[in-house]
């Protein structure tokens, strides 16, 4: 039987949103590229971080047009934008990729807190602009989630009590839920911990060895953080933060994402 979440209209677009995707898909010059991304990632009503965005442009005449575009756009279609920007950096020197990761830790830390969805896009600017060591996969005779050892377990429970906090509402008891729903094929048999949402370290540590699972696994287990928080909504529809969360865990991960998932969002057009 079809998932219903297929059958579920698209996000749409307003004509003010339209005209921000137009002015966007003419966005080249290195400086407006930066300072769009970097707006992109600012938390709404943040004045420091909106100070430290304008400190990180000072210079660029059209930094405050590029912010104006920016906040035209809907939720459904901030991270799709990321993404495409992100993908116009990657060919930029490498120096210049890494000086606007570590502008983007400036921006989203000037407030003095970094929210777990804060965490996850630095780590897909890291993932798209960076030059990382890749993981070494496991063998590929693991092919399915029963076959992982109970190290690589654990650390699969560890990053879903991290994007516990976003998904499905952001709710403790609702996160603590999800987490249950998603890891009780192995709770009982493999002896695995209850929800505990790890620190930035220990979710880093987690995510390393979550990436080295065999690549047909890492679809099924992004399948599966979506099915459960698709099961907890009824509506069918996600919250904004947890469909992003799961987006942007996807990427991590290198997968492909859901087309229950890509319900949520209005994408540009390719470049």
């Amino acid at each position: 039987m079809a998932d219903p979440a297929l059958h579920l209209p698209r996000a749409a677009l307003t004509d003010d949103e339209r005209d921000a995707f137009d002015h966007l898909a003419r966005l080249h010059g290195p400086g407006e590229l930066r300072a769009t991304v970097l707006a992109l990632l600012l938390t709404p009503e943040s004045q420091r971080e909106r100070r430290a965005w304008q400190a990180e442009t000072r210079g660029l005449s059209t930094a405050r047009e590029w912010h104006a575009t920016v906040m035209q756009l809907s939720r459904a279609s901030r991270l799709p934008w990321l993404e495409r920007l992100l993908g116009r950096l990657a060919k930029a020197p490498l120096g210049d990729r890494q000086a606007l990761v570590e502008a983007a830790r400036r921006v989203m830390a000037a407030d003095g807190q970094i929210r777990p969805i804060d965490r996850l896009h630095w780590l897909v600017l890291r993932h798209r602009l960076g030059d990382p060591v890749r993981a070494v996969a496991q063998p590929a005779a693991h092919t399915e989630m029963a076959d992982l050892s109970l190290h690589t377990l654990r650390e699969v429970a560890r990053v879903t009590a991290f994007l516990s906090r976003l998904v499905p509402t952001g709710e403790p008891v609702a996160g603590q839920g999800w987490y249950l729903a998603v890891m009780s094929p192995w709770l009982a048999s493999h002896d695995l911990p209850a929800c505990q949402p790890p620190d930035a370290d220990g979710f880093f540590n987690a995510l390393a060895e979550v990436q080295a699972m065999p690549w047909m696994l890492r679809p099924v287990l992004v399948r599966g953080w979506l099915e459960q928080a698709l099961a907890l909504s009824p509506s069918r529809r996600l919250d904004p933060d947890a469909a992003d969360a799961l987006r942007l865990a996807g990427q991590l991960l290198d997968c492909p994402m859901p087309p229950e998932l890509a319900r949520h969002y209005a994408e540009p057009d390719a470049d």
